[in-house]
Formats: structure tokens, sequence, C-alpha cells
């Protein structure tokens, strides 16, 4: 059976703003640095989508390992070391959830390779409603990752054509949603980053942007505020009322940027 067109997009947005998001944990998890420090190798992770574009489909993306430098790579590998194969794009997205799916494998013989793969695929389960890590340092990675794939995934909503996402980024002429943690005791933000929005056009990005004021600013004071509104402990209205948020600018606009952030975090976690 062909994979809906929520599936495909789902799986789109897997690759495109959730895998990325690894780059966070082979940088910040000093035992996930560890191991892939002197790794060099490629992973393809794909699914077969019978009847995909008049035939049979193959939806995959490669993951590029170089000695510490980490890609995600749209398409099929020519040469990877080890292929995680899925008979249907929806298995495939259940996986990434969490959920009881496997893939077929090819790379057995590079068990170790193979074990610290799928290592770093489980990381990305810190992102999911039910982790609630006390680990002060786990805490701060689950919010740095959350942020920098909901901003990434909504630019990548809009570029693969949501018709209410791009109505929506049509209308703007050029606008900056910040999103920045406070860091206790520094100038500088914990974690930053913001999606850019240009007449139809979207960009996300890591830091803060400094050629533009924020037209909207979601500015968390700490990184357990931050957590007490991802977990959807405490709306935002309630939020501001408790000290975790403040939200400086367009209050429409805000709004409308947290339905859509609402709408991926459903589909992806």
């Amino acid at each position: 059976m062909a994979a809906t067109p929520q599936d495909i997009i789902t799986a789109k947005l897997f690759f495109n703003a959730a895998f990325p998001v690894m780059k966070v944990v082979l940088e910040d998890d000093p035992a996930m640095k560890a191991k892939f420090q002197d790794v060099k190798a490629v992973v393809q992770i794909g699914a077969k989508n019978p009847g995909g574009n008049g035939g049979e489909e193959f939806l995959a993306c490669h993951l590029v390992f170089n000695k510490g430098e980490f890609q995600v790579i749209l398409g099929p590998a020519e040469k990877p070391d080890i292929v995680l194969s899925f008979p249907t794009v929806a298995k495939m997205n259940t996986m990434f959830r969490g959920g009881a799916a496997l893939p077929a494998i090819k790379g057995f013989g590079k068990l170790g390779l193979l074990l610290k793969v799928f290592s770093l695929l489980m990381s990305l389960m810190i992102m999911m409603p039910g982790s609630r890590p006390k680990d002060p340092v786990k805490r701060r990675l689950k919010v740095k990752m959350s942020l920098y794939m909901v901003s990434r995934a909504l630019s990548v909503y809009n570029k693969l054509g949501n018709p209410e996402m791009a109505e929506w980024c049509k209308r703007q002429p050029d606008r900056i949603y910040q999103f920045v943690v406070d860091k206790p005791g520094s100038s500088e933000p914990e974690i930053a980053c913001y999606l850019r929005v240009k007449a139809g056009k979207s960009k996300s990005g890591h830091g803060v942007y400094a050629r533009r004021r924020p037209f909207v600013l979601f500015h968390f004071f700490n990184v357990d505020g931050a957590l007490k509104v991802l977990l959807k402990d405490v709306g935002f209205v309630q939020g501001v009322e408790e000290g975790c948020v403040e939200v400086v600018g367009s209050p429409e606009y805000a709004m409308n940027l947290n339905d859509f952030m609402a709408i991926l975090q459903g589909m992806l976690t």
C-alpha cells in the first residue's frame, strides 16, 4: 500500500528536521562524542513506498560520519556501510517515534558501528513527550534539541508546501521569530535559535539573529521553565504567569506559530 501524503511529509520532516539534531548529541554529549570521534562511515535509512510516483519509490536519507563531522544527506547513498530498510514509510515513522517497528539490516558484519548508530538514533527519544530527564545536563540537552528541531521543522513544513503554513509565510515581509533560553549569571543565552520568514520563504538557524530585531521573541528564563512549556505542564499563558516564559511581539502571530509548532510536535512525537 502506498504511503499517505501525511506519511511522506512526516518522513521528510524526520529526515530534514529531526535527524540533523543528532549533531547536537554528537557535540554536547561527551559519551556519544567519544563513540563517534574516530568513525568514518555512511549509514542509509529508508523505506519502500509501493505505488509511490507511479512505481516503487524508495524514500531515504543517509548519515555521513567523518571523524567528528556529521551530515544528513537526502536520497540513497552510493556505497553505504550499513543500510536500515523498512517495508513501509508508516513503519519507519513508527520507529522514529519510539514505537514497535524494526528495519531490515544490511551490515551486520560491522556490529560495532551498528550498535553505535542505534544508540545515536535512540538518543532522539529524549525529545519525546514521555521523556522527563532529572539530570541537569540531560534536561538542557532535551530543551536544546527540541527547540532546534521545531524551529527547523517549521521552515521545512513551509518548504514542503503545507497550504496553511505557506500562506502564513507568504503574507509576511521579513520577520524573525526568535527562541532564547537564558543562562543564569550570563548575558549570553544558554540556548538560542530562530526562524526567518520573508515573502513566502523561510530559513531556520542557531543562535541570536543579529541583523534584525525579532518580530516575536519567545524568551524562556531558564531551562526548567522551558521544559515546563515544552512538556505542556503549563500552557503559554500560565507559563507567563509563573515566570517560565515571556512572549514579546505580536500576540496574533505568536499564537499562529505556536499552533504550527503543536501540529509538528504531534507529527514527530
